[in-house]
């Protein structure tokens, strides 16, 4: 039998995303985050006592590979060394090999896999032996099959992959290592242990290949628990258990809301969630309210105004908890008294917008000159289908509910 941790997705001390005029004490508190999770998955490593445990990629993060980050790292390696638990990891696209940053010396204990594809054999005393398989980032890209270079051992017992990658899409976007899961089943592997996906998944079950998500979430996109998994291999199979180490949650909730909405009425709906939430969490949770409101004949600017005004309110003293829930800037949809079919195919000058926003390409054309610039090309990606569908949903809105709304006025 052999047992391991496998975590991957550390970006320790990456600045989270989204976040602005918090106060002090809890900035800090979210910017030590990772910090905070990386401890929690060290002090869960030594008191399981693994065999050892694997880092699937992205130890840092290319935004802020900073000398902090780094010694903090070497310190939970040094205390693993102090425990006689050996470290096998690799490097992502987020702290690839060829980016010129001051690397600090790693501890003898992590054993760190070079670009080209390497075995390391781990030897159980009086017990069985591993090949763990892997390969870190020369670059940022990895446009080329790796997996076809895994080449599965004779003499161990067990056989673990180690990448840091996705799957290939097919859409000619494959920068990261790009696999398929049947590549993956034909190594006939005892465990795959994979990096760079946030979320924790397996893929194509049964077949023993597993995401652990990242430590900490770093968005509003990452809600929910985060952590890593504790593998144990036998001549069974794969068992996998989840354990968290995120130090703070990201949520979204949806809140339907019917009529018109009173100060009184929105502070006794937000306590009611932020009691449900302090309850189930038990740790610090950032929270984002999308109020879909219906029925009402109050303007989308005086609903902000409202929400920002009791979020702000109700946000005092949070900071000082440690099970604290910050309300941020919320989401605010008005369902629309109008039938986005009917002015689609009307032949009036509304008809002729919506059906202009809903042209392919309309979103790139928009955002172009934004992404074009050498800002916009380093802070930003080019939106997914599911971000192109949102704007254009949230253009149609806007326009149509400005553009009725101003003509029941008159």
């Amino acid at each position: 039998m052999i047992r391991f941790i496998h975590t991957a997705d550390l970006h320790l001390d990456k600045p989270f995303e989204g976040l602005s005029g918090l106060p002090g004490q809890l900035y800090r508190r979210i910017r030590a985050s990772t910090f905070r999770a990386l401890d929690r998955l060290t002090e869960r490593t030594v008191a399981e006592h693994p065999d050892f445990m694997i880092i699937a990629g992205d130890i840092f993060d290319d935004s802020h590979r900073s000398l902090v980050a780094q010694r903090r790292f070497i310190q939970s390696m040094e205390t693993l060394k102090g425990a006689g638990i050996p470290v096998y990891a690799v490097f992502g696209n987020h702290d690839h090999l060829d980016d010129p940053w001051n690397r600090l010396t790693l501890p003898d204990n992590v054993h760190l896999f070079p670009a080209a594809p390497t075995v390391f054999h781990y030897r159980k005393a009086g017990g069985d032996q591993a090949d763990l398989h892997g390969f870190s980032y020369a670059h940022r890209h990895i446009h080329e099959d790796i997996v076809s270079r895994y080449l599965r051992g004779e003499d161990a017992a067990y056989q673990i992959g180690i990448l840091h990658g996705a799957q290939r899409s097919g859409n000619g976007e494959d920068d990261y290592a790009p696999f398929t899961a049947g590549e993956l089943a034909e190594k006939e592997f005892d465990y795959w242990a994979l990096g760079h996906i946030h979320k924790r998944q397996q893929l194509n079950p049964p077949l023993p290949a597993w995401y652990p998500g990242d430590i900490q979430g770093l968005s509003v996109k990452e809600t929910g628990e985060k952590g890593a998994s504790i593998v144990t291999l036998n001549k069974q199979g794969a068992d996998v258990a989840f354990f968290p180490t995120a130090d703070i949650l990201w949520e979204k909730k949806e809140l339907p809301l019917t009529g018109e909405l009173d100060a009184n009425r929105l502070e006794s709906v937000l306590e009611q969630v932020q009691k449900e939430l302090r309850r189930a969490a038990g740790t610090g949770v950032l929270l984002k309210i999308h109020a879909v409101l219906s029925e009402t004949s109050q303007t989308a600017d005086a609903l902000e105004q409202l929400f920002s005004e009791m979020t702000e309110a109700m946000n005092e003293g949070e900071e000082n908890r440690d099970n604290f829930i910050w309300f941020m800037p919320p989401e605010l949809t008005l369902t629309p008294e109008w039938d986005r079919d009917s002015l689609l195919h009307s032949r009036h000058f509304i008809g002729d917008v919506f059906r202009l926003i809903e042209q392919n390409g309309s979103v790139a054309d928009a955002a172009a000159p934004l992404l074009s610039h050498r800002s916009g090309r380093r802070f930003l990606a080019p939106p997914d289908p599911d971000a192109r569908q949102a704007i254009r949903q949230a253009a149609e809105e806007l326009i149509a509910e400005h553009l009725i709304r101003q003509k029941q006025d008159d």
